[in-house]
């Protein structure tokens, strides 16, 4: 049996959403155009009240990629991988080497898209990588019990056979209230007030925010 670490990351090992901080990027590189960043922003609202999915949302606002030339947006992609590894707080580098000194296996379990976390992931040196295939939204979305099936088969055919009692989780949303109530040694971080409120109670509450 192998005891895991799983780590949210939006939200929970950087501050805020790490495709709003992609769209910002790209628009500083000139690689976004104004009306685009606009279409993006019109997509998240609609998101907000429920007439567009998670998943179309993100493809909406990620689609100017598709409009790039191969080398500009690998680039691009590898530069804002960069940019978020810097941005990662210290707090939680601590912690993955305190799971990595334990044994743990370091798993990265992200709703974030695959374009910019595997160079991510690769640069913390995480175990495993399980995030939003860019190419498969709207639909592949990995968010709420979609993290935990994607666990669940990852596991299976790796043959790995989890000690979820003595496994962590560190995750800051009320979505991810399945992979805490997986594992053992559960950890909110840096709790919104209203999460802290409905879910303070039932898990231990770490601020990793510099």
């Amino acid at each position: 049996m192998r005891a895991l670490a799983i780590y949210d990351f939006d939200g929970t090992m950087i501050s805020g959403d790490s495709i709003v901080a992609l769209l910002r990027f790209a628009r500083r590189r000139r690689c976004l155009s104004r009306f685009a960043l606009l279409r993006a922003g019109a997509a998240a609202l609609r998101c907000r009240i429920g007439a567009l999915s998670a998943g179309e949302a993100k493809r909406r606002a990620l689609g100017f990629l598709d409009r790039m030339p191969d080398e500009r947006r690998i680039q691009l992609e590898a530069d804002f991988a960069d940019a978020l590894v810097a941005g990662v707080y210290p707090a939680a580098l601590r912690q993955m080497a305190r799971d990595r000194e334990n044994g743990r296996l370091i798993v990265i379990l992200s709703a974030s898209t695959d374009n910019y976390m595997i160079p991510l992931a690769r640069q913390l040196g995480a175990d495993q990588l399980i995030c939003t295939r860019l190419q498969a939204l709207p639909d592949g979305n990995c968010r709420g019990e979609e993290k935990v099936r994607r666990l669940n088969a990852w596991l299976a055919r790796e043959g790995i056979v989890p000690d979820w009692p003595g496994s962590s989780a560190y995750a800051d949303s009320l979505s991810d209230v399945p992979v805490l109530s997986l594992v053992g040694h559960p950890c909110l971080v840096n709790p919104s007030a209203k999460t802290t409120r409905q879910l303070g109670a039932r898990f231990p509450i770490s601020r990793w925010r510099a």
